[in-house]
């Protein structure tokens, strides 16, 4: 299968440049660009789209249909309904309000806790919201807990797994006697269910996956789908095409590069094969400077020749007092 992949430049504005990218390919029709679906990482970014297309066309135009993908981080974490966002009705009970699950895991922790404040409570149960979110983003369940802890920490191990019992036991049954499920539950299936739509019976119209990184699995899996389509694009922020190979396969977590590692590896795509988008351009002279300052441990001894990163690199910057 023939996947299409690009990157935009880490020395381009992301949002504006796909933006130009978008006019240039499809912009002569405007019927066609209205055609085009575009999925983004989060509301603000898919508002600056919004913003950036008819600024750059000179004027009021029919826009693509810009969607929210949804990287699901505590800032852009979804509401009820929000994975019509998606453009896809799913098939799953409405979601819980954030609201509502706060005041119900709350009474959940008190009634745990009898001697907790109401202050206490409520800072516990947005606690337990966040796991709840992270956990479902994950795809991990509850009984990767069993088992987890050395013997020796067997005791302080039972009384923090009789206090998750709150989110283990107890909340999903409430959540099913109320018919409803946690919305970042509901937006991982409307994922799901939106990636095998594709695979069945892919649209005729194009679709852009542009600026997110895959890092959770659902959104991962959506990407390979569009990447997959005879008419998908995945736009990666930023890819070091100029790293070298040892550099490369040293990548740990803590390196800017390393979602994009991952998600390359799980497209099955080779990182030198990844063209810059919307056309091919000279990497910029700061490029290698800052391959350098982020060069990961396993190969600093290549520090002892940078010649190669060359003047211009440092045109412009100026040493902290």
């Amino acid at each position: 299968m023939t996947v299409r992949v690009a990157s935009v430049p880490a020395s381009r504005p992301f949002v504006e440049t796909l933006a130009r990218g978008l006019l240039a390919e499809h912009g002569a029709d405007p019927a066609a660009l209205a055609r085009v679906r575009v999925f983004l990482p989060t509301r603000r970014a898919a508002g600056a789209l919004r913003e950036a297309l008819p600024r750059l066309r000179g004027g009021a135009m029919l826009l693509p249909d810009i969607r929210v993908l949804g990287d699901l981080d505590e800032e852009e974490a979804p509401g009820p309904g929000e994975e019509e966002d998606l453009g896809l009705d799913s098939p799953a009970p409405p979601a819980i309000g954030a609201l509502a699950r706060r005041l119900l895991l709350a009474e959940l922790v008190r009634a745990a806790r009898p001697g907790a404040p109401g202050a206490q409570a409520m800072a516990l149960a947005a606690e337990l919201a966040r796991l709840l979110d992270e956990m479902q983003i994950a795809r991990v369940d509850f009984a990767a807990f069993d088992g987890l802890v050395p013997d020796d920490l067997a005791e302080h191990w039972r009384e923090t797994l009789e206090f998750l019992a709150i989110v283990i036991e107890a909340w999903p049954k409430i959540l099913a006697g109320r018919g409803l499920i946690d919305p970042t539950a509901r937006r991982v299936r409307a994922l799901e269910a939106l990636a095998a739509e594709w695979r069945r019976a892919p649209p005729d119209s194009p679709v852009v996956a542009a600026g997110s990184t895959g890092s959770q699995p659902a959104v991962a899996d959506l990407l390979a789908a569009v990447a997959g389509l005879p008419r998908g694009l995945v736009l990666l922020p930023g890819l070091d095409r100029g790293i070298d190979d040892a550099s490369w396969e040293a990548l740990d977590e803590t390196h800017p590069q390393f979602g994009l590692k991952a998600l390359l590896e799980r497209l099955g795509v080779d990182r030198r094969r990844v063209p810059a988008w919307p056309e091919a351009e000279e990497e910029a002279p700061r490029a290698a400077l800052v391959r350098e300052i982020v060069r990961p441990g396993a190969t600093v001894e290549e520090w002892r020749d940078l010649g190669h990163v060359g003047a211009a690199a440092v045109d412009g910057l100026e040493a902290a007092a």
